[in-house]
């Protein structure tokens, strides 16, 4: 009986074979276009979910004031091991980049992490021998991946065994290679080559005592027994936060929270975060996008089969006479679906599978179709499934319906609630397209915009240096300022302790005259030498920069208009105001720089003070010279920086970078997002395009007696067009109506994710409705221009 099913399934696709190839098409790049997006999906929300334990993992996070952090105090993570016994374990991290030395080879490495020694007990990264994770409490240790293994050493199995040294803060360290563990996933938050004992990183601060120094990771695995409900969750937060009052000695009024390990990718905004992180809001959007192709691909489905209904009336009627039952009508035209569902599941699988290499491109993944995933292709299966059946159901029940007598006399068997199913799901259709259409203009203009925003400095033909983080640091960068200055090319030198686009350290001990001293706001800082608003080009809105015979500018401050809202003050009333930060000297602030990005628009721009590079507190940090270059001079510029480096540091490794390129970077999400957006839109419009192109058509074929009688009556070319597209156009036009009020609450709630942001204007609607209409007229003119033009003699030859 199957077998007969599907035979007859495969003649009916044969007799209407535009029909099913404009289903195959349709449905075949929405399958595609859906699988790709929702293994892009899947492999965002996959992000630390490998760890045995990470439903029970939590980071602690803090707030203090509008800043939200992703580091804590020091001291905090062990105080809540010893005071909760809800807490089964706790693992401390903080992410370094040092020298490391073999032999004569030197490598700048930024893939390191130094780690509380019950790190890979908490998290399951797993080890190349496949055996138990150590721990490593010998502070003379170092771990490396597989990759780091190579990096350094040849191979992993070389490396054991071996020593490096690591050139860290202020002094270097001999390490022994103990373990080896296997690359880290690229779907874990935490990205590293390098493990390092955290007794290392002790040499810089007092980590038992430092309650105000945020500076450290810090992850909770709670105990099996404790399951971490929404309230669970809540009440521990109430409880570490009052821990952290009883113990805090800075007096810090900061709001903690524990975030889930597996919401950390999705979850960006906190200063001092992990980089690469996903977006949530992405990843939404996206899932709706899937959603929508596939939906305007089912609809298509459902629009031709109901149309074709009447043809097959008859065959309906005769099956009926001769005692065929409803199920069985039911059942022979699902099978006709889920066959064209399965077919076009085929196509899909080979389109998925070609555009996987521009789709990795796009979205700078490594993706693969899991075809020997039992899962995936179960679901796959599951999915055609259920799509066959939702997308067959109406039409199968609809054919089902007809009465025997009544077809089989040539009654009309199409009722109007039919054809207003059928209109409904054209206004579906295109409403979603319209929807589409606005989100595309939303999303390029927001795009343009960020990437013309005025950001403060002048981005172009700056190129920087990292400087070695050995000996005393402001020394050696005074040296390679002395041996660059003069070379060819080379306009204007600095240098910096962060640069402009990865500025991550902060302070919150800052004191001035009249400061509320319940408040702790928290300061961005970085160290300038005199140079550095003349090289960036910066624009000073009141007072001066640092200048070099200025004694007393050693501890002095410039500061940006943000801090001048936290200080009370204005631009001419903060000059010559003492600050003191932390145990340094008071200083004063000499100038007011005008206000220049250095986090993504998506976020505002916080205070900053501007220390100067002499004033004692340089070393410690990174180092980096800036050279602003001349016009097409970059070659001479990047042979002489190198010499000058070469010079100063000898065989350490010499890499340059350019400011513009790592301000492009800050936005390559979101200029993903857009060229993925523009693709994925331009083609559920297409898929729109089949679906009306296949309903036009059969409107056509319909009304072909009636085309050749009001041409023989004197009917034009274009008055029969005009009657053909009528009321798809009022279909259209009704899809403008709901799909304009829609893109606009849903484009507002994007938008609001950027703290600098477009306005939707009123032409962007006009756009796209005229572009809606434009499509739907160009789709529905091809055939209705063909039928308006043809021999109505061939038409009306049999009446």
């Amino acid at each position: 009986m199957l077998y007969s099913y599907i035979k007859i399934a495969f003649r009916n696709l044969r007799r209407n074979k535009l029909f099913s190839i404009l289903n195959v098409l349709g449905l075949s790049a929405g399958m595609a276009c859906s699988i790709l997006i929702f293994l892009w999906v899947a492999d965002e929300r996959s992000y630390d979910r490998f760890h045995k334990d990470a439903s029970h993992i939590y980071r602690i996070t803090a707030q203090v004031n509008d800043i939200k952090s992703a580091v804590v105090p020091v001291p905090l993570a062990m105080a809540v091991k010893e005071a909760f016994p809800e807490v089964k374990m706790v693992t401390r991290v903080v992410p370094l980049q040092s020298m490391v030395t073999i032999g004569a080879r030197k490598f700048e490495d930024k893939q390191i992490l130094y780690a509380d020694s019950n790190f890979l007990q908490l998290f399951s990264f797993p080890m190349a021998n496949g055996g138990p994770a150590p721990l490593f409490k010998d502070p003379g240790t170092v771990l490396l991946t597989e990759s780091g293994a190579r990096k350094y050493f040849g191979s992993p199995e070389n490396a054991i065994g071996k020593t490096l040294h690591i050139d860290n803060d202020y002094t270097g360290n001999d390490l022994m290679v103990t373990a080896i563990l296997k690359d880290i996933p690229v779907n874990s938050h935490l990205q590293f080559d390098m493990v390092l004992p955290i007794q290392l990183y002790e040499r810089t601060i007092n980590l038992s005592q430092g309650w105000g120094n945020y500076d450290l990771y810090s992850y909770i695995l709670f105990a099996p027994a404790f399951n971490p409900t929404k309230n669970a969750i809540a009440g521990m937060e109430k409880r570490i936060m009052q821990l952290h009052e009883q113990l805090d000695d800075s007096h810090t009024k900061a709001t903690l929270r524990l975030q889930a390990l597996t919401d950390i990718h999705l979850s960006p905004g906190l200063m001092l975060d992990v980089a690469g992180q996903g977006n949530r809001q992405q990843v939404n959007t996206f899932s709706l996008v899937a959603i929508f192709i596939l939906l305007i691909a089912c609809i298509n489905f459902m629009n031709l089969s109901t149309a074709l209904s009447a043809g097959k009336a008859k065959e309906v009627g005769l099956r009926k006479a001769i005692g065929a039952k409803r199920s069985q009508l039911v059942f022979q035209f699902l099978t006709e679906a889920i066959l064209l569902s399965f077919i076009s599941l085929g196509l899909g699988l080979a389109l998925a599978w070609l555009l996987t290499p521009l789709f990795n491109q796009l979205t700078g993944k490594a993706i693969t179709l899991p075809f020997l995933s039992v899962n995936w292709v179960g679901m796959l299966i599951g999915g055609v499934l259920l799509l066959g059946l939702i997308a067959g159901s109406y039409p199968s029940l609809l054919l089902s319906s007809f009465l025997p007598v009544k077809v089989l006399k040539g009654a009309k068997v199409m009722h109007g609630n039919r054809s207003f199913f059928r209109s409904s799901l054209i206004v579906v259709q295109f409403s979603i397209a319209v929807i589409l259409i606005i989100s595309t203009i939303v999303v390029y203009r927001q795009l343009t915009y960020i990437q013309k925003r005025d950001i403060g400095f002048n981005k172009n033909d700056l190129v920087y240096a990292p400087i070695p983080r050995i000996g005393d640091l402001v020394q050696h960068c005074q040296a390679l300022k002395t041996a660059v200055a003069g070379k060819a090319g080379l306009e204007d030198v600095t240098f910096i302790s962060h640069l402009p686009t990865d500025l991550t350290t902060g302070t919150k001990f800052v004191n001035w005259e009249g400061k509320d001293p319940l408040s702790q706001p928290l300061f961005c800082q970085m160290w300038v030498d005199y140079h550095f608003a003349q090289t960036f080009k910066m624009q000073l809105v009141s007072g001066r920069f640092f200048r070099e015979d200025a004694v007393a500018d050693k501890n002095n401050l410039v500061v940006n208009e943000a801090a001048l809202k936290i200080l009370g003050v204005d631009a001419n009333s903060a000059l010559g105001k003492k600050v003191t930060i932390g145990g340094a000297p008071a200083g004063e602030i000499v100038g007011v720089l005008k206000d220049f990005n250095f986090k993504p628009v998506q976020q505002p721009i916080q205070p900053l003070l501007l220390r100067n590079a002499n004033d004692g507190n340089f070393n410690g940090n990174n180092g980096y010279v800036v050279v602003r270059t001349g016009l097409n001079k970059l070659p001479r510029v990047e042979a002489g920086l190198q010499a000058a480096f070469q010079k100063t540091f000898g065989d350490f490794p010499f890499t340059m970078g350019f400011i513009s390129q790592d301000l492009e970077h800050l936005y390559l999400t979101e200029q993903r997002m857009g060229k993925l957006f523009n693709i994925f839109s331009v083609l559920a419009i297409l898929v729109s395009c089949l679906g009306l192109f296949g309903l036009t058509t059969y409107a056509t074929q319909q009304r072909i007696r009636e085309i050749g009688i009001r041409k023989v009556l004197g009917a034009s070319v274009t008055s029969i067009v005009g009657m053909l597209s009528k009321d798809f156009i009022l279909l259209v036009l009704l899809a403008l109506l709901i799909g304009f009020p829609l893109a606009y609450w849903m484009m507002q709630r994007w938008l609001s994710h950027f703290v600098y942001h477009i306005s939707i204007e009123w032409w962007i609607f006009v756009v796209a409705g005229i572009s809606a209409i434009l499509v739907a007229f160009l789709t529905m003119s091809f055939q209705s221009v063909k039928a308006a033009r043809a021999n109505p003699v061939k038409s009306l030859k049999a009446e």
